[in-house]
């Protein structure tokens, strides 16, 4: 039989910072605050405080999910003279801010990113990176592995901020491919809903293998062309901003992979694989 888990305070009271809370209630006592209302009853089985001081008050964690690094920071000074927990900051922001952060603290101090939407939270798959304080990480990875599948990813403060903007950058990039070839497919009159599904088979069963490969290739900047190359992308990349232009399409994406690769090519990598444009993007 597991111990009860030791007594957490949120602070944020945001849709992601209630989702945080109301999952760490079914095992923990979790008190909460808000800077904008504080005493406010959220729901059952969470305590509502008066004060900062008074949600600081028996707390082995501190979890801020506010809505910036600003009220992040002005609340983390108030709190210092109070302040005895551990702090896991889930707030957006920049790897400089989580590195500020963490130096304006005695406390053990983590950085986090939950990559998710509040419905998320709690389950297992759902990725939750972290970087700062060994220490804490351990001491409160029961709860941090509450929240979702918890990853641990160095000392350095910011590191979790950097994953985050890194991997938001894949989601909106993959999520602007899908609305565009929904788009492209909608001017003949087929559902998004009918492409999703082929779409997600696709993205399983090849490109996750595809992605997998290339980042081999990134590490060992090797871009070997034996199956695919930038010269034999270069026409089909053609027929995507023809077809889109001729159906009415905004063609900025797909013009966008063209020019990076007509920039491979003219680079001299013509005969090497898609990956590497990973070295005109670091140009």
């Amino acid at each position: 039989m597991s111990r009860p888990m030791d007594p957490v305070t949120v602070i944020g009271l945001n849709p992601r910072g209630m989702a945080l809370a109301r999952v760490l209630a079914a095992d923990a006592r979790v008190t909460v605050w808000d800077e904008s209302a504080p005493g406010t009853s959220p729901g059952e089985g969470l305590q509502p405080a008066e004060s900062l001081r008074a949600a600081l008050t028996d707390a082995s964690l501190v979890l801020m999910c506010v809505d910036d690094y600003d009220a992040s920071q002005r609340i983390l000074t108030q709190a210092e003279p109070h302040l005895a927990a551990d702090v896991v900051n889930l707030t957006s922001g920049t790897s400089a801010q989580a590195e500020q952060a963490a130096a304006g603290t005695r406390a053990r101090y983590l950085d986090g990113a939950l990559m998710g939407h509040p419905e998320h939270v709690g389950a297992p798959e759902t990725v939750l990176v972290y970087s700062g304080s060994a220490e804490a990480f351990e001491h409160h990875r029961a709860v941090l592995d509450r929240l979702g599948g918890a990853t641990y990813l160095g000392e350095a403060p910011g590191t979790a901020s950097l994953y985050e903007v890194a991997m938001l950058n894949f989601a909106w990039a993959t999520q602007l491919g899908f609305l565009h070839t929904a788009a492209l497919l909608g001017t003949a009159q087929i559902p998004a809903t009918t492409v999703a599904p082929l779409l997600i088979r696709w993205l399983s069963a090849t490109v996750a293998d595809v992605i997998s490969d290339q980042a081999r290739q990134i590490d060992d900047r090797d871009y070997p062309g034996d199956q695919e190359w930038l010269e034999l992308d270069a026409p089909l990349m053609d027929h995507l901003v023809e077809t889109s232009r001729a159906r009415g399409l905004d063609t900025a994406l797909p013009e966008l992979v063209r020019a990076l690769t007509a920039r491979g090519i003219e680079a001299g990598r013509g005969g090497e694989g898609f990956a590497s444009l990973a070295e005109i993007i670091r140009a």
